[in-house]
């Protein structure tokens, strides 16, 4: 048996950075954390090669002494704690004096800082976890530090490290999220010596919103306060994708992702899609941050609290969400008018067609629904009307109405045939795009190229290959990337943006497998989420068209989930059950 030994420092030091930088994006976030608890009001990051070659912050925060500069790069030095008890009253973002430390030992680190009663500076550099310099030096007021060639000596950490556009773009997101919960401090990303992203520190939380969500959209806020906490909710709804909440939270000032406020969120706003920016303040003695080695989790001591308090601001955001004038059904001759679309999700514009309780009244119910859709409710409608085939029916095929419950009725030669409108239109919609995904070079242009948000670029760039491959075109041009193309998946129509943001999504959440089955995959989802509902009211005109294409499709019986498209009652059942 093997005896136990005490390890090496080289190595257990290299193991305790492990748990605290992880990437060049842990750098910039331990970094950028110090300088904001020295009180800079101005903070610049530089990363070179995506941060894998070199990450440098500098600040104009309050410094560091120079006899202090070798202390700072020792483990669990720190100016934020001195007793026990001050864990439990955490009020700085860092506290534990690892991250300093930690960059020593898997990266060159090169520090310059001057304090303001200071003449002159100090310089301190390592290399391989030793101090190999340490002098005095002018120096600008403030903080500088260097990392260079991060995990140069851990070549199995550096391996697992993304390309250069997806390291920068984690760090891109860092830094947006602590602009936004510090709109007073001005913030410069700067990558291969090109601007990314900057803010003015103009104190103006609703200028950096703006900055980093898309334009357009309105921005809603509202506060919610309680007994132990203050909540200040920001909302950007992003109507085209039902279900997605993009979701920045901060806990006194801190970025975290927590699995609490998460919860919270999807809970109390299932039917609010969109971006979400949620700043939670309250006594540090009330929240527990010392759970996460980075930090980005905390512990509620009222975990209710947060609930209540995200459902009382969504109950006053209300439903952001436009009713559109018109509901086009895609590839059928006529549009359905909004009231009825809307009534479906409760508006209440017209009255909803009575029960059928005979074959006249299908007859009647289907006439009811052309009223809906913009006829003269005043016609009348006669006997010979109601069951003329030719008004009616495909061959072999007689539309007899939709029920109250929305499903579609039909007389064939073999019986009776009941289809729900939802199921169908997904099971449509999937083969249209599955047929489109599958050929090659198919893509569409667009009449005016989008010109994407800076935010929305920096994604781009790291997936632009996978995007490529799936008939994603862009192009850079002085104003920034533009999007050129986009894939063309069938007459299923989406917004260019809203297809391009769900690809990624999925992209960013499958990072194995084959590329263009998982996007095909995800713009039938985006299909079936936009399918006709099961509640819209159908002319007998688009009930037929349905028709027609639901028995073309390879699989016509079950929708892409599995449910049955339709139900048949052949004439033989009739018979038997009516005792014939």
């Amino acid at each position: 048996m093997s005896k136990v030994k005490l390890l090496d420092e080289s190595i257990w030091s290299k193991i305790a950075a492990g748990e605290v930088v992880e990437r060049p994006a842990s750098a910039v976030k331990e970094l950028t954390e110090n300088s904001l608890d020295a009180g800079a009001k101005r903070i610049s990051v530089k990363l070179y090669d995506g941060g894998r070659l070199r990450v440098i912050v500098e600040d104009d925060g309050s410094g560091i002494s120079f006899d202090d500069l070798p202390l700072a790069l020792m483990y669990h030095a720190t100016s934020k704690l001195r007793t026990i008890s001050d864990l439990e009253n955490i009020s700085t973002l860092g506290y534990r004096g690892e991250a300093l430390a930690s960059l020593v030992s898997v990266a060159d680190v090169e520090i310059r800082s001057r304090q303001e009663d200071d003449n002159t500076g100090g310089l301190i550099r390592t290399h391989d976890g030793k101090i190999t310099e340490h002098v005095r030096a002018n120096c600008s007021l403030g903080t500088r530090v260097q990392i260079d060639n991060l995990f140069s000596g851990l070549p199995a950490r550096r391996k697992f490290l993304k390309s250069a556009s997806g390291e920068l773009r984690r760090s891109a997101v860092f830094l947006r999220e602590y602009a936004v919960c510090n709109p007073d401090v001005s913030f410069v990303l700067e990558h291969d010596g090109k601007e990314v992203f900057s803010t003015d520190g103009s104190g103006d939380k609703m200028r950096v919103l703006s900055k980093i969500w898309p334009e357009g959209a309105e921005i809603q806020t509202v506060n919610v306060s309680s007994e132990r906490l203050n909540l200040e909710c920001w909302f950007q709804s992003r109507a085209g994708l039902s279900g997605r909440a993009d979701i920045m939270s901060f806990v006194n000032g801190r970025a975290v992702n927590d699995p609490v406020i998460k919860s919270a969120v999807s809970t109390a706003a299932r039917d609010l899609a969109g971006n979400w920016a949620l700043f939670f303040n309250l006594e540090p003695s009330l929240v527990d941050v010392n759970i996460h080695p980075a930090k980005s989790e905390v512990r509620f001591r009222y975990p209710d609290d947060i609930y209540k308090s995200v459902h009382e601001a969504v109950k006053h955001l209300g439903s952001p969400v436009k009713i559109p004038e018109v509901f086009n059904i895609p590839n059928t001759p006529k549009k359905v008018n909004a009231s009825n679309y809307a009534s479906n999700s409760g508006w209440n514009f017209h009255d909803s067609p009575s029960k059928i309780t005979g074959l006249k009244n299908y007859g009647h119910a289907a006439r009811q629904i052309d009223i809906f859709a913009g006829n003269d409710n005043n016609t009348e409608i006669s006997e010979n009307e109601i069951f003329d085939d030719e008004i009616f029916s495909e061959p072999e095929v007689i539309f007899m109405g939709q029920n109250s419950g929305g499903y579609l009725v039909y007389d064939t030669r073999e019986g009776i045939t009941i289809i729900d409108p939802h199921a169908a239109h997904e099971r449509i919609n999937y083969e249209r795009i599955k047929s489109s995904a599958e050929k090659s070079n198919n893509v569409q242009k667009l009449l005016v190229p989008l010109t994407l948000h800076p935010t929305l670029a920096l994604d781009v760039g790291e997936y632009e290959n996978a995007l490529k491959d799936s008939g994603f075109e862009f192009s850079d041009t002085v104003s920034g990337v533009e999007l050129v193309s986009v894939p063309s998946i069938g007459s299923t129509e989406f917004e260019p943006e809203t297809l391009l943001r769900a690809s990624l999504k999925a992209l960013k959440e499958n990072h194995d497998g084959d590329t263009r089955n998982i996007l095909w995959r995800t713009w039938a989802t985006m299909a079936c989420k936009a399918s006709v509902k099961l509640t819209t009211k159908l002319t007998r005109d688009e009930a037929l068209s349905l028709w027609r294409e639901l028995h073309n499709c390879e699989q016509p019986f079950t929708c892409p989930h599995g449910r049955p498209t339709m139900i048949e009652l052949k004439n033989s059942e009739l018979l038997k059950r009516f005792g014939r």
